[in-house]
């Protein structure tokens, strides 16, 4: 599967993040202005087909539809800085940081040889 867009997803469709070949699942919350900007160049990377095949998803924590995947995840209570990203290669998390650039999550997926 390949976007050319951030998708929206919330519990039920998440798979679609976490299970692709190579995906990056954006925690973002709505009033975040950090958050839309991250997202902004995110999708300016993804236009101009640096991200490759990477499906980039975003979950927003404090809107509904995200209350399971909060419950599977408690580590997030930790989590102190958003936009946070985690990246997944078929299911499997390979890296996870904070960030707000869209070229850091650029440099992170080369180094798990996304790119």
């Amino acid at each position: 599967m390949s976007a050319d867009s951030v998708l929206y997803v919330a519990d039920d469709t998440a798979d679609r993040v976490v299970g692709a070949r190579q995906g990056a699942l954006v925690l973002a919350k709505g009033d975040c202005d950090n958050c839309a900007a991250y997202e902004s160049q995110i999708r300016r990377l993804l236009e101009e087909g640096q991200l490759g095949d990477l499906v980039v998803g975003k979950i927003v924590l404090n809107q509904p539809g995200a209350r399971g995947f909060k419950r599977a995840n408690p580590w997030l209570s930790e989590v102190d800085f958003l936009p946070y990203t985690l990246l997944y290669a078929r299911g499997e998390k390979v890296d996870e940081f904070a960030t707000s650039k869209g070229t850091y999550l650029l440099e992170r997926a080369a180094d798990a040889g996304f790119m």
